[in-house]
């Protein structure tokens, strides 16, 4: 009886074991069919606009931005001596004279003899001016018959009008005293006519500086710069040549320009073979600046020639005195 019940346990414990095992065995296989799902990330659309970012802050200065312009200037004196040295070669030796000084800024250029050149119907400036201060000296202005003489003389260079009032002046004494009073010490009348008196750039230049509208120092009164100025703005267009050729357009100018073949009927000193002499001289505005300029040529071949050196030279000498744009 004990062997059948050890019988009965020993079947019941191997009966047991196999329930574990086969339970255990179902427990893997569940665990083998079982799927474990990854989510699938979402795909992201791609934005059309490029990913934002903060840009760099740019570098600011300290330096303060530069206020420098470009100012214009004159030209510098060596410069201007080589254009007016090589135009000068035009002429034998003594055979250009030229000045300018601007009225604003006082600069001031000269080039060449500073005597020796003859004036031509120049001259008959230095006659206004003296007749001028003689009527100064009595108290009186130019009369009715002074300005008949006055007007053609300089408005037309008219040489018979400027002859008689060399004579009403007193002759060669008397424009030589007007020479005197008015500063000139380069300048000698001429002997077998005035239009062969000798001066320089420079010494026609304080016949300019004479008429300055602002010239409280000017031996002038008001009025006679006035009434010489008036004149010579109203000098006729084909004598406007000259000095005037460096105006600003629309500007009004004064001039008076002198031209003559010197032939060998004047005397000793006083003859030149027929040669030209080309001058002018006058007041104009450059760059709104006043200026006053002589330019003065002789022993030229032609008038034409003569008048085109004037103008260059002009053209030449006011680039030291006024600075270009």
């Amino acid at each position: 009886m004990w062997a059948v019940a050890g019988a009965v346990l020993t079947v019941l414990a191997l009966v047991a074991v196999v329930l574990v095992v086969t339970h255990q065995l179902q427990g893997s296989t569940r665990a083998a069919g079982r799927t474990t799902t990854i989510p699938t990330p979402t795909p992201t659309r791609p934005s059309s606009s490029p990913p934002s970012s903060t840009p760099p802050p740019t570098p600011t200065s300290t330096k303060p931005p530069s206020t420098a312009t470009h100012k214009p200037a004159v030209m510098s004196r060596a410069a201007v001596d080589g254009i007016v040295g090589k135009l000068s070669k035009q002429r034998p030796a003594g055979g250009v004279s030229v000045a300018v000084v601007n009225t604003r800024t006082h600069a001031r250029y000269a080039y060449g003899s500073t005597s020796g050149m003859r004036t031509g119907s120049v001259y008959k400036l230095l006659v206004l001016e003296t007749l001028l201060l003689q009527r100064q000296d009595e108290g009186s202005q130019l009369s009715e018959d002074d300005l008949e003489l006055a007007t053609p003389m300089i408005e037309n260079s008219d040489n018979v009008a400027a002859y008689q009032l060399f004579l009403r002046i007193g002759g060669r004494d008397g424009l030589a005293d007007g020479a005197k009073r008015l500063g000139l010490t380069h300048t000698v009348i001429g002997l077998a006519d005035p239009a062969v008196t000798t001066t320089s750039a420079q010494d026609y230049l304080l016949l300019l500086a004479a008429l300055e509208p602002a010239g409280k120092s000017s031996k002038l009164s008001a009025y006679s710069r006035s009434a010489a100025l008036n004149l010579m703005e109203h000098v006729e267009s084909d004598q406007r040549w000259g000095v005037g050729a460096v105006a600003d357009p629309g500007t009004t100018f004064a001039n008076k320009n002198g031209w003559l073949s010197v032939d060998n009927t004047n005397g000793p000193g006083e003859n030149d073979n027929g040669l030209w002499l080309v001058n002018s001289v006058g007041v104009v505005t450059v760059q709104h600046q006043q200026v006053l300029m002589a330019v003065f040529t002789q022993h030229g071949q032609s008038y034409e020639d003569g008048v085109e050196l004037v103008e260059s030279l002009a053209k030449a000498i006011v680039r030291a005195v006024v600075a270009a744009d």
